[in-house]
Order: structure tokens, then sequence, then C-alpha cells
């Protein structure tokens, strides 16, 4: 769940003063041009003076013309005037005859595949089909979210209402976790992450702890923290948070043959 953004004053900035046809020297002239601020600039010192205590992404334009973006890490989106004075929090939908229809900055998406290729299998733990791959989805957990549970009990048959259905791995959905301790770090969350990413068998741990089981806790070189930056760099804000291969964010869970059918296979 996204918290509720608290309501701070922002802080004005000093403005520009000028006009045509004064004398100016040169060298001065060249130093106010470099004393002034871009607008991209000027929204983040606003954000940073309202919320010393966030590490705002850069800003960037946003798909909606004239506002810019401004990711929170591990939290909403933000969509911020040019003057920096004001912001919505949410999510951006495009209008037409058929519809509403969520819209994702292309820019955003692509970074966001770049982000996800550039990791190393290893540091995930990978469920594979035992047939052929069909999908790989990245999927960022936490051990002690039920939704979290729900979709990893599903990743092999599973009965429902008494009908037996396929799970991610039977539908050639390749799951590769990544690590997400909403509590934060340090928690016991993120310790049973750590004791996960560093058991033997990281698989057997992971079930288990899903499970409501327990398992020896261990502590190495391992990738919880990094992931967990990774996780609010990307949108991440709750979990299970899902990465699809065209770099589209799903937060939530997905039954096995929604998300078969969401990627197309």
């Amino acid at each position: 769940m996204i918290k509720t953004l608290k309501k701070f004053g922002f802080i004005a900035l000093l403005g520009f003063t000028g006009s045509a046809c004064i004398s100016v020297p040169i060298a001065s002239a060249q130093g106010e041009l470099l004393k002034r601020k871009t607008t991209e600039e000027t929204i983040l010192e606003k954000l940073r003076q309202a919320r010393p205590d966030i590490n705002f992404g850069e800003p960037r334009p946003a798909v909606i013309k004239g506002l810019y973006q401004v990711q929170v890490p591990g939290g909403p989106l933000l969509f911020v005037t040019p003057e920096g004075d004001k912001f919505i929090a949410g999510e951006v939908f495009g209008i037409d005859a058929s519809g509403f229809s969520k819209i994702e900055d292309p820019y955003v998406i692509e970074e966001r595949k770049k982000a996800l290729a550039s990791l190393n299998s290893k540091d995930s733990i990978v469920f594979k089909p035992k047939g052929k791959t069909k999908a790989v989805v990245y999927v960022f957990t936490d051990i002690d979210c039920g939704y979290c549970r729900k979709l990893h009990s599903q990743m092999h048959t599973y009965n429902e209402g008494g009908q037996e259905k396929p799970g991610y791995n039977d539908l050639g959905i390749e799951i590769r976790y990544l690590a997400y301790p909403r509590a934060g770090i340090p928690s016991p969350s993120a310790d049973k992450l750590i004791s996960t990413w560093c058991a033997k068998d990281k698989q057997d741990a992971m079930t288990k702890l899903k499970a409501g089981q327990t398992v020896a806790n261990a502590v190495c070189d391992n990738p919880v923290a990094k992931q967990f930056q990774l996780g609010g760099q990307l949108g991440v804000n709750g979990t299970p948070a899902l990465f699809l291969p065209d770099g589209k964010l799903m937060p939530g869970y997905l039954p096995p043959e929604e998300l078969a059918k969401t990627l197309g296979i």
C-alpha cells in the first residue's frame, strides 16, 4: 500500500529579473547565465527543500504535456509542475472510445528493461518450468506478504475449488525472485530474505518460509539490500511486484492463467 504523502509547504525560489537595453558587462552577464537553474534543477531543489529526508529520482518530462515526473523510491510517481510548486501522485490513464487504459512512459519502461537485463541471474532465486520457458517474469517478493505466499503456492499445479489448475511453471512461466523486504533494512523480514539467499538450497528455503515453516538463520554476502534499493528505483512500493519481459510493471498478485494471458502465451 502506498502511504499517503503528508502536505508540506513549498519554499519559493528567488526569481530572476532583467530587462532589455541595459548595460551589463559581458563577464557579469555570462555569470548570471551560469547561475540560472534548469527546470529539472528547480523541481529537485523544491522537492528536497520540502522533504530533505526523501531521495527523489531525477526529474524528466512526463507523458502529460507540461508536467515533469519524479519517482519516489519505494513510493509513488510524482507529476510535478515546472515551477516545482505542485504535484499529483498516482498513475496516468489514457481515454479513448474503448475506455480507459494505463499509460507508462516508454523511457521508464526501457530503463526498467535495461536494469533487469543487467542483473546476474545467479543473484535471483529462480523457479524454472520443467519444459520450455515461454516467458521470464521478475518478481520482487517479501516472505511475510500474504499474496506473495499465495503466488508461490501456485508455482506448480494447485487445487482451487476442487479443481486442479496449472501453476506458473506448468504454463511455461519462469519466475525469478528478487528481494524486497517491505519493512526495510534492517528488519525481521529482511533477515528472512537474507537467510533465504544464504541457504544452501535457496528454492527449498523460499518454499518453506513462504509456507510458514522455519529455516536456519544464515548470513553471507547477499544482494538483498541492493535489490531492495533497485526495487524502489523501479517504482516498487508493495509486494508482489511483477516485471514483464516488455518492461511493464504489474503491481500485485495475478493468477497463473491470467498472467499467461497477459504475457500472450
